[in-house]
């Protein structure tokens, strides 16, 4: 019962940690502060080595996506890592610091790219009829900077941020290729890239014709689409049995400790059950956060 003593202490050192992760990022979003030039430094000398770069060009494309800047994520991922090694600390047990310490260290990230897989899953869902309604639109007018512009009215809801960014780049008087490949660069998918290409194709003078082309790559897609379904429908049946062998797990805890009496004090009040117990949550979470990212990612 002693160890319940340290509650407190645990949840304030947390709440301490979170209202401090705050206050660092919104210090960050200052201009004028050390914190922000501090920031910037560490990226440069992120960005010099070609992981760092690699690193934070994909944190950058989730946090377009999904929202927030890839130092705040960062911050989010330090103070939680901190935070879960601080309580293992308080707590006197080393195993318990690391399982935690690598919970809450990539938890952050794994929950950005798991909102980032969902989101970018939609718009990848509905570029078929983006392309199918761009074919349409450029049969009829022949112009594709006029098509991009008149095809905002029924543009998939999906996409309609990436097009007006699009449109406002072409009004903007930029590269119009360049402002193409911009706009498939942030869905990140071959789909974006070919029809990238063949617009760019276009607007340079090389293809007079893109008509045949989007329409091979509509067809494409959807054959493709329906192919992505039947997988779907396959990942939805193991999902559920997964969820039936989870709840009936949960379920036979009471069962458990009907048979064992002292299982609630071996796991929560000795070192050796905090220690199984930390393994076994941080393993359990990790392992639904990576199995929901590979079932929700469009292949």
């Amino acid at each position: 019962m002693k160890y319940l003593l340290l509650l407190p202490m645990f949840l304030s050192l947390l709440c301490g940690f979170y209202f401090l992760g705050l206050y660092l990022h919104r210090s960050w979003s200052t201009p004028k502060m050390l914190f922000p030039r501090t920031v910037a430094v560490w990226r440069e000398k992120l960005l010099n080595y070609e992981a760092g770069r690699m690193l934070y060009e994909g944190y950058d494309r989730w946090c377009k996506v999904v929202g927030g800047t890839p130092e705040a994520c960062l911050l989010y991922s330090l103070t939680g890592g901190v935070g879960g090694f601080a309580a293992g600390i308080v707590l006197g047990n080393l195993i318990v610091s690391l399982s935690l310490f690598l919970l809450f260290l990539l938890l952050p990230t794994l929950l950005l790219y798991a909102r980032y897989t969902v989101l970018m899953n939609k718009k990848i869902n509905s570029f078929c009829q983006f392309v199918d309604l761009f074919a349409r639109y450029y049969n009829s007018r022949k112009n594709i900077i006029l098509t991009f512009r008149e095809m905002i009215e029924e543009c998939p809801k999906e996409l309609l941020p990436d097009l007006l960014l699009l449109n406002n780049a072409l009004a903007d008087g930029g590269d119009p290729v360049k402002a193409v490949e911009a706009f498939a660069d942030r869905l990140h998918h071959p789909w974006a890239y070919d029809f990238a290409m063949y617009i760019a194709s276009g607007l340079e003078g090389e293809t007079e014709e893109i008509q045949s082309p989007l329409n091979r790559l509509t067809n494409e897609m959807f054959i493709q689409q329906d192919e992505k379904e039947e997988r779907d429908s396959e990942i939805h049946s193991i999902w559920i049995s997964l969820l039936i062998v989870i709840v009936i797990c949960i379920l036979l805890i009471p069962y458990n400790q009907s048979l064992l009496q002292d299982s609630y004090r071996l796991y929560f009040f000795t070192p050796d059950g905090q220690a199984i117990l930390a393994i076994a949550v941080t393993v359990w979470l990790l392992s639904i956060l990576l199995a929901f990212i590979w079932g929700r990612r469009f292949r």
